[in-house]
């Protein structure tokens, strides 16, 4: 009877087969160390690497849903800062926030922040999570969250004239007092004082005004000045500006232009652009600007040789 090919493989010999079993576990043996030693580098760039992705994952939903009111970089505009020192090192401080910047971030996404409607950001911070009711899944929720965290690094370097971080005008924080545990207080500052500090420093012009907080109303992070408002260019949050001198005195009927866009700074409610949410627009620019201001505003935007910085 022929062999089969594979009958090298039999070993009758109990010694050989003993040697051959010790070889065999000693090999196994220095495999599972050689793995087990290599094995937290391996995970370290996993994890890393799962990171990197998160950060991509969160940086391209940013950029489709949170950069109009944020900035595309994190600067702010419409919506606070978050690419700051000021937000990294002292934000949880102020608001007596227990736990970590994490939570506090993933909470602020996934729930959303009501308006304060008598401050400088008076556009609702929406619910993003569908946990609340929103459109993201509790994964795109992190996603966003280690995109913000990633400023991190480079935003605690920031000297205080490089922060863009801008303080809440109206709000309750929490402050501590020298000598004794942190305890619950109020800071506010109200528009109307606001506005009374600027007419005695003078009126601001209307590219100021146009342009980011403190100074500014903000009104630069949902119009565009230089793209015009028609099929092909429409604004993502409010309506863009590039035409307005042409189309403003047909919007309401019996208003002409000058009527039409003062009445959309003072009571931004009674007339909104089809097609635009109501309620983004902060209802309290006659209490923060002086009426100098806003007829200045209101010429400027009309003028379509303005000229903007």
């Amino acid at each position: 009877m022929e062999k089969p090919w594979y009958s090298f493989l039999y070993v009758k010999s109990p010694i050989t087969k003993i040697v051959w079993g010790i070889i065999s576990t000693i090999v196994t043996l220095v495999v599972v160390v050689f793995v087990a030693f290599l094995e937290p580098a391996r995970m370290e760039a996993q994890t890393g690497n799962w990171e990197g992705r998160s950060i991509e994952k969160g940086a391209e939903i940013f950029s489709n849903n949170c950069y109009t009111c944020h900035g595309d970089h994190g600067q702010g505009g419409a919506g606070p800062a978050l690419n700051s020192k000021h937000f990294f090192t002292q934000r949880l401080t102020e608001l007596g926030f227990a736990g970590t910047l994490e939570d506090y971030v993933k909470l602020t996404v996934a729930a959303g922040r009501p308006s304060n409607v008598h401050g400088q950001f008076s556009v609702v911070m929406p619910t993003w999570s569908s946990s609340y009711g929103g459109p993201f899944r509790n994964d795109q929720v992190q996603q966003v969250t280690d995109y913000v965290l990633n400023w991190g690094p480079t935003a605690i370097q920031q000297t205080d004239e490089e922060d863009p971080w801008i303080p809440f005008v109206n709000i309750s924080v929490v402050e501590p007092v020298s000598g004794t545990e942190t305890i619950s207080g109020t800071a506010t500052v109200s528009g109307t004082a606001a506005a009374t500090d600027t007419a005695q420093a003078g009126p601001r012009s209307p590219e100021v005004l146009f342009g980011v907080p403190p100074e500014g109303m903000g009104c630069v992070a949902c119009h565009n000045l230089t793209l015009p408002e028609d099929a092909d260019n429409r604004g993502l949050i409010g309506p863009n500006m590039g035409n307005l001198a042409e189309h403003a005195g047909t919007r309401v009927p019996g208003e002409d232009a000058q009527t039409y866009v003062h009445q959309s700074i003072i009571t931004p409610g009674a007339f909104v652009v089809p097609s635009y949410p109501a309620g983004v627009m902060p209802q309290d620019f006659a209490t923060r600007m002086t009426p100098e201001e806003i007829d200045s505003l209101v010429n400027w935007l009309l003028d379509p040789a303005r000229v903007t910085q």
